[in-house]
């Protein structure tokens, strides 16, 4: 009797919550708000994921540097379920908006004073610790700011604006980065991202008459783990990603020591990415809200494969711009996913949970691939590694395949009640 009371009493609760979030004019507001905020972040990480890689390499950083810095977002996703239960207390507008403007700011400082590529490295992991700590927090707020029915074509759209901004930023810095210092590139493309970070905060978002229950990251993995659809979609994950992200070390290291890839071509690479994504952002928003996520994931996963293929095959670096467009079309897909699938499996009052423990894992395999991948360097060639990592990826996706297929034919998450942590 009590806990069907209490369950009536959350769901009556919901309703004028929702109302409120979901009401055309607020939603119409923090679009705005979001979009714009987007191509502030797409200014900003078009410049630094497209060339921090190269630019450390090219200032004689060992393959230990180039894998720390592509470690970097994923070592911040480990951290994420601490900063999860330590801030779940706030209101996520606010954890977001601060993370995003405290990581920028201290990239900004970092970039002007340090002057050895592994300093440069260290920077770039410190800030993604920051920023990526808002993980639970920002799939709590597209949960909240956007219905269901519209959420996929939403995030689209922010990140297609996010997406021309990377074209526009990367091109340019292509263009500079050469004549001007690195650091002075990433300095500026930072500063120019800044309002955005802070605009976010003006995001209009009413939490749950009823607080979301704190979990701490053992309850957390408990939970998830006893889900058995979404665990197995995160064994899939964590099997293809862990060859992918070895992967992701060693192009940098193949543009710059296999290629002989000038920073302009490089940028001209990042441009053509991040113009495929345009598209692929539109097109994947309206195939989630019109279809299933997960289904999504696997084509897109499918697609990922063709990008080692192409590295390995290009026999200069003309042939390795289908790679970009590739690279950009599975990204998008990939980045919108992230956050919709745990949507479509996670109880209503657990995405955030649910979000902390996939950004976790990811954190976990992020962290130990590129490291593999530059251990693995010391005995054999670039391309036999990447061998083996497609192997892997390949083992990935069948078992993610099974996976969705499972879980698609089971029920939708039941709406669990809140238990003390």
């Amino acid at each position: 009797m009590g806990a069907t009371s209490g369950r009536s009493a959350a769901n009556f609760s919901l309703v004028p919550h929702s109302e409120r979030n979901w009401s055309a004019e607020r939603v119409r507001s923090n679009f705005r708000i979001d979009a714009f905020s987007g191509v502030m972040a797409g200014v900003y990480l078009g410049v630094i994921v497209a060339f921090l890689p190269v630019v450390i390499r090219r200032m004689g950083g060992s393959t230990e540097d180039v894998a720390l810095v592509v470690a970097g977002p994923f070592i911040g996703h480990l951290f994420s379920p601490v900063f999860g239960y330590l801030l779940a207390r706030f209101r996520p507008v606010a954890i977001t908006a601060v993370t995003a403007t405290v990581s920028r700011t201290l990239f900004l400082v970092g970039v002007l004073v340090v002057a050895t590529p592994f300093a440069l490295a260290f920077v770039s992991v410190t800030m993604w610790i920051i920023a990526v700590a808002n993980m639970a927090s920002y799939a709590t707020l597209m949960q909240g700011i956007y219905p269901d029915s519209e959420r996929g074509s939403a995030m689209g759209k922010v990140r297609i604006g996010s997406s021309i901004a990377s074209i526009a930023s990367a091109t340019l810095a292509g263009m500079f980065i050469d004549a001007v210092p690195a650091t002075i590139v990433f300095a500026v493309a930072t500063a120019i991202s800044l309002p955005g970070a802070m605009a976010f905060g003006r995001i209009r978002h009413d939490p749950p008459a009823i607080p979301t229950v704190r979990h701490r990251p053992s309850r957390i993995a408990r939970d998830v783990w006893r889900d058995h659809r979404f665990r197995r979609l995160l064994l899939s994950f964590t099997i293809f990603g862990f060859g992918n992200l070895m992967n992701a070390a060693l192009y940098p290291i193949l543009l710059v020591d296999h290629f002989n890839a000038p920073n302009s071509f490089v940028g001209y690479m990042t441009a053509l990415q991040a113009g495929s994504a345009v598209v692929a952002y539109f097109v994947w928003g309206r195939f989630i809200d019109r279809g299933s996520s997960l289904r999504l994931t696997v084509i897109n996963t499918a697609l990922v494969l063709l990008m080692p293929l192409g590295y390995l095959l290009a026999p200069s670096t003309v042939f390795l711009l289908p790679v970009a467009v590739i690279a950009g079309i599975t990204n998008a897909g990939g980045d919108i996913t992230f956050f919709t699938n745990i949507v479509q499996l996670a109880p209503r009052e657990r995405v955030g949970d649910y979000a902390v423990a996939q950004s976790s894992l990811m954190g976990m395999r992020g962290t130990i691939a590129p490291f593999a991948a530059s251990a693995l360097l010391t005995a054999f060639s670039p391309q036999a590694v990447m061998v083996g990592a497609v192997g892997l990826m390949v083992a990935g996706l069948v078992v993610m395949d099974r996976a969705v297929r499972a879980a698609s034919a089971q029920p939708a998450a039941p709406v669990l009640e809140a238990l003390p942590a």
